[in-house]
């Protein structure tokens, strides 16, 4: 029974990356950074990690946590997924309408988490038990044909007129090289840096993002898969 219900949460969560008919985000409530993170303020902390302490690997668990909805009543919509690898540790969460994937040098426990998250400080409660996280590499389109970069870096959503002026210019830019539009959110949760960006053959179907790090080891950097927003016929 238990087999069942797993494969069957695998296959709704794949869906929503596959389905020809895309999901309508244009219609969701815009959230601040605080609000977009899940809140677990009354329970033990087991991780912390600081902004000073590790910048790097900061900015690479705020940008996985940005993907979790906090709203949700799946409960693995809500939670941190935490997978230890041979140097550190591999973070996923999504929404159902994106995923966001990154690898930190930090090793944590594996299992699914709460994040709460300030401005310079992310904390993660007890792991949580019988959380069944879908098989998530399922979700990332194997065929992808690239189709340039994008430059986030020095953008962003708020009264800095300049950022937001770039922010824009990277949407557009996104649109152009995809023939997709996403929900701007999307793009603005994303690291402030420039972003490979993979589509596939057919329209409306999942968009792969890789972040441009200038590493020679660019095999584990920090992943984003989004559906478009649906268009009215």
């Amino acid at each position: 029974m238990e087999r069942k219900t797993t494969v069957s949460l695998i296959d709704k969560w794949k869906k929503s990356f596959s389905d020809n008919t895309a999901k309508d985000a244009g219609n969701e409530t815009v959230q601040n950074e605080e609000a977009s993170i899940v809140l677990i303020k009354k329970e033990p902390v087991t991780f912390q990690l600081s902004l000073l302490e590790s910048p790097e690997d900061f900015e690479r668990m705020r940008f996985v946590i940005k993907a979790c909805d906090k709203a949700s009543d799946s409960i693995y919509k809500t939670v941190l997924h935490v997978e230890q690898t041979r140097t550190g540790s591999r973070l996923v969460a999504t929404d159902g309408l994106r995923l966001h994937v990154a690898e930190i040098s930090i090793k944590i426990k594996s299992g699914d988490y709460k994040p709460y998250a300030v401005k310079d400080t992310i904390s993660l409660g007890k792991p949580l038990e019988n959380v069944q996280f879908p098989s998530w590499p399922k979700a990332i389109p194997k065929k992808t044909e690239k189709r340039g970069v994008i430059n986030l870096k020095n953008s962003g959503l708020g009264k800095n007129r300049k950022e937001t002026e770039k922010l824009s210019l990277a949407f557009n830019d996104f649109v152009r090289k995809t023939g997709e539009p996403v929900n701007l959110r999307y793009l603005e949760d994303l690291i402030k840096s420039e972003w490979a960006v993979f589509c596939q053959n057919e329209k409306r179907k999942a968009i792969i993002l890789k972040e441009k790090t200038g590493k020679a080891d660019s095999t584990n950097v920090p992943l984003a898969v989004i559906m478009p927003i649906a268009q009215a016929a």
